[in-house]
């Protein structure tokens, strides 16, 4: 059984890159003995999407959580510019700077999952494993558009807007009210600017446009794991089965369900997603 680690301490900086500064948050040592594992933002998302999570990671893991560029609390991109490729390389230029010498576990969801999978094209010799959660496979299904014009949510006793509607991240019967933070998907929505959402989303189109996962995951052969939920209501059911269906014979891939959780289920079930990473890592030999 997985135990929350409370003794982890959590060190929070924004690290200059070429292309801007990046918001990274390091819980434990990347100078002990432990294995890293780096988790990646998706769209609209923020690093406070990994709170409930990390704490069951933290006693095998030192967790390094990133935000992209535009979002959270890292700062704007150069030249206003965000797509697959640039925040991919933002997260090696930011992993760089905190001095990091060992190859890693990187995990993403949704278009964070594309993310990681273009750090793995870009820089494979540096990381030793990827996870890629409820990510799509094909243009078909790239566009993961969850924004709304006007989301009337409670928050410090006002209505505040949101761009996203937040009830799509979750399987349909989950009450968020027993989340530590009921608005962690609004209030991160609300540090993303409309037009960096957007730029992302029409990368993510063009990513897959050009090559669809399952030829770039054929690029290099990195042991990975993907995992799916089935209540997840913004890739949707057809869209898993596209994904299931386009990398299923994908050499070193381990495929994985994930019951009864939606889009990002390691918010609605950190302890079971903890594990399913445990028992993937330790049962997959590095290369």
């Amino acid at each position: 059984m997985i135990e929350k680690d409370k003794e982890a301490i959590d060190l929070e900086n924004k690290l200059e890159t070429s292309r801007g500064f990046v918001n990274i948050r390091v819980t434990g040592d990347v100078n002990d003995d432990k294995d890293i594992i780096v988790l990646v933002s998706g769209v609209n998302g923020s690093i406070s999407y990994y709170d409930a999570i990390t704490p069951y990671l933290t006693d095998k893991y030192t967790v390094v959580a990133m935000d992209l560029l535009g979002q959270g609390n890292s700062s704007e991109g150069k030249d206003d510019l965000y797509t697959i490729d640039i925040e991919a390389w933002a997260m090696w230029e930011g992993i760089g700077r905190i001095k990091i010498l060992k190859p890693v576990i990187v995990f993403g969801y949704g278009v964070g999952g594309l993310i990681v999978n273009r750090m793995a094209e870009q820089h494979d010799i540096a990381m030793s494993k990827k996870i890629m959660l409820n990510t799509p496979a094909t243009q078909k299904y790239a566009d993961l558009d969850t924004s709304t014009t006007l989301s009337s949510i409670p928050l410090l006793g006002k209505m505040a807007k949101s761009s996203v509607k937040s009830n799509l991240y979750f399987a349909k019967d989950f009450d968020t009210s027993n989340l530590e933070d009921p608005n962690v998907i609004a209030d991160s929505a609300k540090e993303t600017d409309k037009k960096v959402a957007k730029q992302l989303l029409k990368s993510t189109d063009k990513y897959l446009e050009e090559m669809a996962l399952n030829r770039r995951m054929r690029k290099f052969n990195l042991p990975t794991l993907a995992l799916f939920s089935d209540g997840d209501q913004i890739l949707g059911e057809a869209g898993i089965k596209d994904a299931k269906a386009t990398i299923g014979r994908v050499p070193n891939l381990k495929m994985e369900d994930v019951p009864n959780t939606g889009h990002i289920a390691f918010i609605e079930k950190p302890a079971e997603i903890a594990k399913k990473i445990i028992a993937f890592d330790e049962s997959t030999p590095t290369e």
